[in-house]
């Protein structure tokens, strides 16, 4: 198992890294549960076209309507919801054009403060900069809401 030491802490991947194309066979073992596929957010030259917001708490269908009216309320308009793993665990995939990293982990922590005014944190933003990059990676979605 790999180890990752970052800002003094030490984490361990549970993930094997494979470089090679995503096929459709591929992608069909993840939908049948057979394999985990996992994508990284961050583009070579630390650039991102994403912004995920990934909820794992009680009530995903609440949280997604009042995450829609933030994310209306902050001009954020192209976003996809995915179902993930469990009926509990939501992606919201917020579209960019390519940015810089650091943009977009301020703009995550922007939007992450603007929902926990009114929701218990049950969420993380991804990128996340107290994370190494290994880990600011998802799994690929299930289903498109």
């Amino acid at each position: 198992m790999e180890q990752i030491h970052f800002n003094n802490r030490t984490f361990f991947s549970k993930y094997e890294r494979i470089d090679q194309e995503l096929t459709d066979d591929l992608i069909l073992d993840h939908l049948h549960h057979k394999v985990t596929l996992a994508h990284s957010l961050i583009l070579p030259g630390q650039k991102i076209t994403n912004i995920v917001i990934d909820y794992n708490g009680d009530d995903a269908q609440r949280f997604y309507h009042h995450l829609q009216r933030k994310l209306k309320a902050l001009n954020i308009e192209n976003f996809t919801p995915f179902q993930s793993k469990t009926a509990k665990h939501l992606h919201v995939y917020l579209h960019y054009a390519p940015m810089p990293l650091q943009k977009g982990i301020q703009l995550g922590k922007i939007i992450s403060k603007k929902l926990s005014d009114k929701l218990p944190g049950q969420w993380r933003i991804y990128p996340n900069d107290n994370l190494p990059e290994a880990y600011n990676i998802l799994n690929l979605p299930y289903d498109q809401l």
